[in-house]
C-alpha cells in the first residue's frame, strides 16, 4: 500500500503528562491549536456551512468573529511563551540521536513477561509522552524519568488489560514535548524516529513474541497517534492481522480519510466484535471543538454500548470509573458516568465533575483526555475479555 503521509501538525494531546508532572504554557497551547493551524480553529465556528466574505459581518456572526479574534490573540500569547522550551534545547542533529532500539534485546522494552507467557492473549502497549526536559529532543532508551512517567501510564491505564494478557511495551525515541512549538517540517524530522521504533517494535513482537497467540494493540494520546498513522499505512501487510483481537487507540482520532484510505481497518460497532478498531475521546457535551485530539471526521466508539451510533448510553451500564491517587491507589465507582456520541467527541456526563477536573490540566475545562481511560475502566477490562472469549470460539 502506498505510505500516506498525514498532516503533521500540533498532535499530541498532553494532559496525562502535565497532571503527573506539572503543566506548561505549552501544553495549554496544544488545547487551543489541536492539529490544525490557529486560523483553522478560530475559523471552525463560523464555516460550518456556506459562508459568504460579507455574512461574516452581519448580524448574529459578529460576536463570533469577536469570539474568534480574542481566541487567535489569546493562543499567540500562549504559543510566544511556549516557544522558549525549544529554543532552551540544543540544536537538534539527526547524528546525536539516540541509537535505534533493538528490540532483540529485553533493554529495549519497558514491559515483557517474565519467562514463558502465562495468559493465553498479549497487549501490546504505546504509552503517550513523557520526556520533557531541556537535555534531549529525543527520548533516550535508558532515561529514568521518561521510564517512571511511561511505567505510570502501564500501573493506570494499560492496566485494564493486564489482569488478564501478557504485556509488551516498548520503549521508543519519542520526541520531548517541546517539540510542538517547531514548524511542521523539524517537528515531522524528530517524529519520525518515535514512528520507525514503534513500528519496529510491533513487527519484532510478531515475528518472534506472538507465537500465534492472540492480542490486543492500545495506547493512549501520542501513542495512540503513531498507532493510528501506522495501521493506517500498514494494516494489512503486517502478517499477524489473524490474531488481533482489537486494537484499543484511545485519546486520538481515527476519521473517515483514514477509513477510506485503508478499508481494511474496521471499525468496531458491537461488543464481541473482533479484529477492529476501537476510538474515542471523552469530552463534556460541547466542548468538542476545543479538543485538539478530536480530528475533523473523527469516527466514535461508546464504550458504554460498544457502537457508533448516536444513542445515549446511560451511567447504568458504567461497570466502574477508577481513578488513582497520587499514591497509585485506585478507587471504584460503579455508574460514574454516561456517554454519547456527539459530533465526533464522546460526550459524558459525570455523576461528580470534581473528580474530572485535574490541578494542572493542558486542556479547556470539560475536556477529560486524561481520564479517558478511567472514566470507563472497568468497561474496558470487560470487554476485552468478551472479545477475547468471541475471538476464541470463532478460532474453534
Amino acid at each position: 500500500m502506498m505510505k500516506r503521509r498525514r498532516p503533521v501538525a500540533v498532535r499530541f494531546a498532553c494532559a496525562r503528562i502535565a497532571a503527573a508532572r506539572g503543566t506548561t504554557c505549552l501544553s495549554r497551547a496544544v488545547a487551543f491549536l489541536g492539529n490544525r493551524s490557529i486560523l483553522d480553529r478560530c475559523a471552525r465556528p463560523i464555516t460550518r456551512g456556506p459562508v459568504r466574505r460579507h455574512d461574516l459581518f452581519l448580524g448574529g456572526e459578529m460576536h463570533k468573529v469577536i469570539a474568534s479574534l480574542s481566541l487567535l490573540v489569546q493562543s499567540l500569547l500562549i504559543l510566544a511563551c511556549c516557544v522558549l522550551p525549544a529554543q532552551a534545547l540544543p540544536s537538534f542533529d539527526p547524528a546525536d540521536a539516540p541509537p535505534a532500539p533493538d528490540y532483540s534485546q529485553r533493554s529495549s522494552w519497558l514491559a515483557i513477561p517474565d519467562g514463558a507467557p502465562d495468559k493465553a492473549m498479549d497487549v501490546f502497549w504505546v504509552y503517550p509522552t513523557v520526556l520533557m526536559d531541556d537535555d534531549h529532543w529525543l527520548m533516550e532508551l535508558d532515561d529514568a524519568a521518561s521510564r517512571k512517567g511511561a511505567q505510570r501510564t502501564i500501573d493506570q491505564q494499560a492496566s485494564v488489560f493486564t489482569e488478564n494478557a501478557n504485556l509488551y511495551a516498548p520503549l521508543y525515541r519519542q520526541m520531548n514535548l517541546a517539540g510542538l512549538s517547531l514548524s511542521d517540517e523539524e517537528r515531522e524530522e524528530r517524529l519520525s524516529y518515535a514512528h520507525k521504533d514503534v513500528k519496529n517494535a510491533l513487527l519484532y513482537y510478531i515475528s518472534h513474541y506472538n507465537n500465534g497467540r492472540p492480542f490486543i494493540i492500545a495506547g493512549h494520546s501520542q501513542g495512540s497517534n503513531i498507532l493510528t498513522d501506522i495501521m493506517v499505512d500498514s494494516w494489512g501487510s503486517l502478517d499477524g492481522e489473524k490474531n488481533m483481537v482489537a486494537a484499543y487507540l484511545i485519546g486520538w482520532s481515527i476519521t473517515g480519510e483514514d477509513l477510506e484510505h485503508n478499508p481494511r481497518m474496521r471499525i468496531c460497532k458491537s461488543a464481541d466484535q473482533t479484529g477492529c478498531f476501537i476510538t474515542y475521546n471523552s469530552i463534556a457535551p460541547g466542548k468538542q471543538d476545543v479538543a485538539p485530539t478530536i480530528l475533523p471526521g473523527a469516527v466514535v466508539v461508546n464504550p458504554l454500548s460498544w457502537t457508533t451510533d448516536t444513542e445515549r448510553a446511560p451511567a447504568t451500564r458504567n461497570l466502574g470509573a477508577v481513578f488513582f491517587s497520587d499514591n497509585g491507589e485506585a478507587a471504584v465507582y460503579p455508574h460514574f458516568a454516561s456517554a454519547q456520541v456527539q459530533n465526533g467527541g464522546l460526550a459524558v456526563i459525570p455523576a461528580d465533575t470534581s473528580r474530572v477536573q485535574c490541578k494542572g490540566s493542558s486542556f479547556p475545562e470539560g475536556v477529560y483526555h486524561v481520564y479517558d481511560y478511567s472514566l470507563f475502566y472497568e468497561n474496558l477490562k470487560a470487554n476485552a475479555m468478551e472479545r477475547l472469549r468471541a475471538f476464541e470460539s470463532k478460532s474453534q
